[in-house]
């Protein structure tokens, strides 16, 4: 059965959730360097299309508003900031494990391309994995994004998973949250990119601040780690775009402030664009 989810268009987190649900209740172990007991855990995600598993270089047809073809070649996103919550609306932060390839602090990777159209890679990962302090939650809380202090750098030189350029912009713009790369509608070089937009440089590599920081703070309830997964449905995301439109002459989303075609993607995502509010996501859910 499909959760909703809450989504919070902010880089500060909500406060509470309360919620019922599932408790998870692994093996507790000793944090030595703060005597607390804290629990491992491994949180599931999974990327779909319309429900089903996503298959690198599949065509999947019937999305969008004209019920539109889409071939995807690329689906890879960062999550941080990552915590469990309890009944009581109460979060506990999830330490993740510094594995040198997917984790470092508190920024992970999910990647669900395979290298079938010929620019990413062949390793996969669907799972984060960490530990939390001791205790029953109900519920998960994720941004989908990097944090500002890790966003503006050098990727090429940056702690793995902050070194894949093909997550990176520019150390103005920083990364790509979100990378979905295909065609649409029989137009190749269809793409999602979330990122920050509007950055304020100093011309020497030193970022102030972001106008649209696009960084999602999503909250998902009944949510139990040890038997459910995070899912983001690609069809969801596009539900409410028109896949044959381009509008610009770069067909998709690059989250341009000024590209229209970012409406639909964006109100998916729970963000605000322009003068439209933003809502309830639809692109994150539990199974």
């Amino acid at each position: 059965m499909r959760t909703k989810a809450l989504i919070i268009p902010s880089l500060t987190l909500a406060a509470g959730l309360a919620a019922c649900g599932g408790t998870d209740e692994p093996n507790n172990t000793n944090n030595n360097n703060t005597g607390t007991q804290t629990q491992a855990v491994t949180l599931k995600f999974a990327a779909q299309v319309a429900g089903a598993d996503f298959v690198c270089g599949q065509t999947y047809a019937g999305l969008g508003t004209r019920s539109s073809t889409l071939t995807a070649n690329d689906f890879r996103f960062y999550v941080s900031e990552v915590a469990l919550v309890d009944a009581a609306g109460n979060a506990a932060p999830v330490t993740l494990t510094q594995d040198g390839k997917w984790q470092y602090e508190d920024v992970a990777l999910l990647d669900f391309e395979d290298g079938c159209g010929g620019a990413g890679n062949i390793d996969l990962r669907s799972t984060v994995e960490g530990e939390v302090a001791a205790g029953d939650y109900t519920g998960v809380r994720f941004t989908l994004g990097v944090p500002f202090d890790k966003n503006h750098q050098e990727a090429a030189t940056a702690p793995a998973p902050l070194n894949l350029t093909a997550m990176f912009w520019n150390w103005n713009g920083g990364y790509k949250f979100l990378r979905v790369d295909g065609g649409a509608a029989g137009i190749p070089g269809w793409r999602l990119h979330l990122g920050s937009t509007t950055c304020d440089g100093d011309g020497a590599g030193h970022v102030s601040t972001c106008g649209e920081p696009n960084r999602p703070v999503v909250t998902l309830s009944s949510f139990d780690a040890a038997t459910d997964t995070i899912v983001m449905d690609l069809a969801e995301v596009v539900a409410d775009v028109d896949l044959t439109n381009d509008t610009t002459g770069s067909p998709g989303c690059m989250s341009a402030p000024n590209d229209m075609e970012c409406a639909g993607y964006f109100k998916a995502l729970g963000l605000p664009f322009g003068a439209q509010a933003a809502v309830e996501q639809t692109a994150f859910m539990v199974k």
